[in-house]
C-alpha cells in the first residue's frame, strides 16, 4: 500500500481496525445462514419527476405490469407466515411511492405483520394529509431527496421541486414522523454547499442526513465520462472529510442530528465507522431482499433486473430466498480484478455489488479516494 492509501494502518488506527474486523466477523454467518431483516418494495417505476441522475430511469408511465394491491398484500402475507415480521424493516422505493393510491393499505398490512416501514420519496407529493395517513397506517420514517438550494436542486430534479420537497419534509416532521431523513446526491455542483444544505434540511425538520454518490446506472448507465455527476478522488475525500468532521462535532456537542455516508463498499480502515454507523460491506442477498415492481424477487433494487432470482407471483418469497441467491452468498467469484490480491478482501468481500455490476472499472472505494 502507498503512504496515502486510505486503508493503510498505523498504531493509532488499531482500535478502528479491531472494530471493523469485529463488524466483519459478525456478518460472516450470513453467507451460510441468510436472515431476512431488510426488505425493499419497489412500489412503482412511475414518477412525477424526471431526475437527470435517476438510477431507475423513471418516467410518468411504467414499462412493467406492476403488482396490484391484492398481489402485494398476498406476497406480504406469505412473508409474514414464513419469517418473523418483527425483525423486518421495509423500505418502500420507486419511482415515487406516493403515486400508488393503495400505498396506505399496504403500509397498514406491513404494520399488522409487525414490520417497520419507510418511504423514499422526492417529497413533492407529501402533504400533511398523506403524512397523517401514513402515520395512522403505522409508518414512522420518511426519506426525502434534497440536493441543494433552488438552482442546484432543480437543475437535476425540475423547476418548482425544491419548495415542495422542503414543504413535504416539514409536513413529515410536524405530523408524526419520528425520523425524517434528507438524502443528498453529491455531485461537483453541490460540494461547496454542504453547510448550507445541512441548515436547509434541519430548518425543514430533518433529524438525519445521508450523503450518497451517483452511480453509472439508470439514466447514466454505460456513461464513463460524466464530470457533472461523477466525483474525482479529491472530491470523494472532501465529501468523506466533511462527514467525518461533522459526525465528530455533533458527537462532542451532544447534538442528536446525524450525518452519515451511504452504504457504498469498504472505504478503508481510516474511514469505516467514522462516516457511518456500520461498515460498508454489501448485504444484498444476505439479510437484504427486494420485491420489484412486477413481483420479481431480487436482492437489491439497484441491481440489474437480470439478477432477479424468481417471481413472488409464481413461488413463495421464502422459497426463492432460501433456495436461490447462490451468487450473492458465494463470494469466490468476486475475488477477481482489483480484488484478486487485495489485503482487505476478508473485510470488503468485493465491494458494493450494485457498484461492481454497474461500474466495473471504478467500484473500489479505496481506489476512488486515491489520486490528485
Amino acid at each position: 500500500m502507498s503512504a496515502d492509501d486510505p486503508g493503510r494502518v498505523g498504531l493509532r488506527d488499531l482500535p478502528q481496525l479491531v472494530a471493523v474486523r469485529r463488524d466483519a466477523a459478525r456478518r460472516i454467518p450470513l453467507h451460510t445462514h441468510p436472515n431476512l431483516t431488510y426488505l425493499f418494495w419497489e412500489s412503482t417505476l412511475k414518477c412525477n419527476l424526471r431526475c437527470a441522475h435517476c438510477g431507475s430511469s423513471c418516467e410518468a408511465t411504467t414499462p412493467l405490469k406492476e403488482l396490484t394491491r391484492d398481489q402485494v398484500l398476498a406476497i406480504l402475507d406469505t412473508i409474514g407466515e414464513d419469517f418473523d415480521g418483527s425483525q423486518i424493516f421495509v423500505s418502500i422505493t420507486g419511482g415515487e411511492p406516493l403515486l400508488r393510491p393503495d400505498l396506505f393499505d399496504v403500509v397498514a398490512r406491513m404494520t399488522s405483520l409487525g414490520m417497520g416501514s419507510c418511504i423514499v420519496t422526492n417529497g413533492t407529493l407529501l402533504t400533511p394529509e398523506r403524512v397523517e395517513r401514513l402515520r395512522d397506517a403505522g409508518m414512522r420514517t420518511v426519506s426525502i431527496s434534497i440536493d441543494g438550494p433552488e438552482e442546484t436542486h432543480e437543475a437535476v430534479r425540475g423547476k418548482g421541486s425544491l419548495a415542495r420537497a422542503l414543504a413535504g419534509m416539514t409536513a413529515a416532521r410536524q405530523h408524526g414522523m419520528e425520523w425524517v431523513e434528507a438524502i443528498t446526491c453529491v455531485r461537483p455542483a453541490n460540494l461547496h454547499l454542504f453547510d448550507q444544505i445541512e441548515r436547509m434540511v434541519r430548518d425543514a425538520g430533518a433529524n438525519l442526513w445521508r450523503l450518497i454518490t451517483i452511480d453509472r446506472m439508470g439514466r447514466l448507465a454505460g456513461r464513463r465520462d460524466i464530470p457533472e455527476m461523477w466525483l474525482t478522488p479529491p472530491q470523494v475525500r472532501h465529501t468523506l472529510d466533511f462527514i467525518e468532521r461533522r459526525r465528530e462535532e455533533l458527537r462532542r456537542s451532544g447534538d442528536p442530528f446525524d450525518v452519515r455516508f451511504s452504504c457504498g463498499g469498504f472505504l478503508g480502515v481510516k474511514r469505516e465507522l467514522s462516516v457511518r454507523p456500520g461498515d460498508g460491506q454489501c448485504f444484498a442477498g444476505l439479510c437484504v431482499g427486494s420485491i420489484l415492481a412486477d413481483g420479481r424477487v431480487s436482492a437489491c433494487p439497484s441491481l440489474p433486473r437480470s439478477w432477479a432470482q424468481g417471481s413472488a407471483l409464481e413461488e413463495r418469497f421464502s422459497t426463492i430466498w432460501y433456495e436461490r441467491f447462490q451468487d450473492f452468498r458465494e463470494t469466490a467469484w468476486r475475488r477477481t480484478g482489483p480484488c484478486a490480491d487485495c489485503s482487505w478482501w476478508s473485510i470488503c468481500l468485493g465491494g458494493g455489488l450494485h457498484e461492481r455490476l454497474s461500474q466495473p472499472d471504478s467500484f473500489c472505494w479505496i481506489d476512488r479516494q486515491i489520486g490528485d
